[in-house]
Order: structure tokens, then sequence, then C-alpha cells
């Protein structure tokens, strides 16, 4: 029995909050209210490494929560994105665990408006 509960696990949001950092949790928190601000149709669904932001049955984002940090990934291809800081990196050609072809790690809410900015073009396409 405890083969086959292991194999239909499905991870909560607890799970990716377990054990990390108040800061990293709070970081966590405020990205996730902001993209939460979006619109009411959005769903969330943790993975096993990502926690997966979803409109209309596609996702736009994941992030992932580190002991420090957030990584977050971008659900664009590469030359979809209109980013004119320049502050998303390029990860088509790389592997990586989130959906998408742009990735950024950050540690503060210091950009928060101008990232929600670069996330609204992927919900935008989920239209």
């Amino acid at each position: 029995m405890k083969a086959v509960t292991d194999e239909i696990y499905t991870p909560t949001e607890e799970d990716h909050l377990q054990g990390k950092p108040e800061n990293s949790i709070q970081l966590y928190e405020d990205y996730k209210q902001a993209i939460l601000n979006f619109t009411d149709s959005i769903e969330i669904k943790p993975k096993n490494r990502v926690i997966g932001f979803f409109r209309n049955g596609k996702v736009f984002c994941d992030i992932c929560i580190q002991k420090s940090s957030l990584k977050i990934w971008i659900n664009l291809k590469r030359g979809m994105l209109n980013d004119p800081k320049k502050i998303m990196r390029d990860i088509s050609s790389i592997g990586h665990w989130g959906n998408g072809d742009y990735e950024i790690q950050v540690q503060t809410t210091e950009e928060l408006e101008y990232i929600m900015s670069l996330i609204k073009q992927a919900v935008e396409i989920t239209n």
C-alpha cells in the first residue's frame, strides 16, 4: 500500500515551504500575492521541484523556493519576452526545472513591480 501511496503523492505548497527560512517564505508570499492579483482565475499547482501558476489550464510561471531566494521561470519562448531592463536570463539552451525560456533569481521585492510586468506578458497569452 505504501508503494502505491508514494506513487500518487502530490506535493503541496506547505511541502515547498517546510524547513525554509522565514525571509524566503515571506518573499514567496509577496510574489505569490502579486501574481494572484492579476486575475481571479489563477490556479496554484505544486509539483515536485516547483510551484506552478496556471491560467486556463496553461502554466505561465513557476517558482522554486530556495534558502535565501526564489527562482522564477516565465513560460515564454525565447524572443517573446519584452524585457527592456534585460534582467531575465535566457535559459533556452540549458536544462532547468521550470517551464519557459526565461529565469530570474530574486532575493528581495525591489524589482517586484517590474518582474510582475514580465510575468503578466505570459499571463496574457493564456487568454
